[in-house]
């Protein structure tokens, strides 16, 4: 990493901290893994490491457009505020506090677990899932976001796409009682289970399974080349179009 000298330096810092809000501790520069006390408690990262749990807990924390963000796999990193416009990578694990919020408009990628208790994930980037999500708050994936996922993502709070979710062969989408809204493109290859609300108004297409067992509200065109299950307790309501194979009623006594 480059430093300049402190006379260039803090005249610049001062005017980062009145306008952005942040601390020279948390300006990020360049690639960084976050694996122990010393990375954890660097000037790039600013956080604090709880070497009993091998947690580092980060209160605010930016990566710039040129920067890259690594989570080394044994290390559980708790996070308060995150604004990514770089790149995160992630082995290890990600708690998002019930008031933390983490913004990315640069690249995701999950290989391992991020977990959000009531805290808030927007995305207007590629978010490359391969590991497990799971969220009580809220997921909003923008115009120009790009989910794709081949792991497991479980919400029970609300997810609100604007953009694309891409669920592939390996992947699965769990609603689990909460509020799933598509309003652009969601394509499924893999499994999306929904016991809670499913509004449509984007184009669909399955390819995988759906399987229904709350509301599902869809005014667009959902082409079926795939499995769609209504099942007991489950209620489909279409007002747009359900093309290719029928919907399957299915509900065992």
């Amino acid at each position: 990493m480059t430093y300049m000298k402190k006379a260039l330096v803090l005249p610049v810092l001062a005017v980062m901290i009145s306008v952005l809000g942040i601390s020279v501790q948390n300006a990020m520069a360049e690639t960084f893994t976050v694996s122990d006390l010393l990375s954890c408690q660097s000037p790039s990262v600013g956080g604090v490491w709880n070497n009993a749990t091998s947690a580092c807990t980060v209160a605010t924390l930016v990566i710039g457009p040129a920067d890259t963000l690594v989570i080394a796999s044994n290390v559980v990193f708790n996070i308060g505020t995150v604004t990514s416009s770089g790149s995160i990578i992630n082995w290890g694990t990600i708690n998002i506090a019930s008031s933390g919020v983490i913004t990315t408009s640069g690249v995701v990628s999950n290989y391992g677990i991020i977990a959000s208790s009531d805290g808030t994930i927007t995305n207007s980037g590629p978010f490359n899932n391969f590991g497990i999500i799971t969220s009580s708050g809220t997921i909003t994936n923008g115009p120009t976001g790009d989910i794709q996922n081949g792991g497991n993502i479980t919400s029970s709070g609300v997810i609100t796409s604007s953009g694309t979710i891409l669920v592939n062969e390996n992947g699965i989408l769990i609603n689990n009682g909460g509020i799933l809204t598509n309003t652009l493109n969601m394509v499924n290859f893999g499994t999306i289970i929904t016991s809670g609300t499913f509004t449509n108004s984007g184009p669909v297409m399955n390819n995988g399974h759906i399987t229904n067992q709350g509301l599902l509200t869809n005014s667009n065109t959902i082409t079926n080349d795939g499995s769609i299950f209504d099942l007991c307790g489950g209620s489909i309501t279409n007002s747009g179009t359900i093309a290719g194979h029928t919907v399957q009623n299915i509900c065992a006594a």
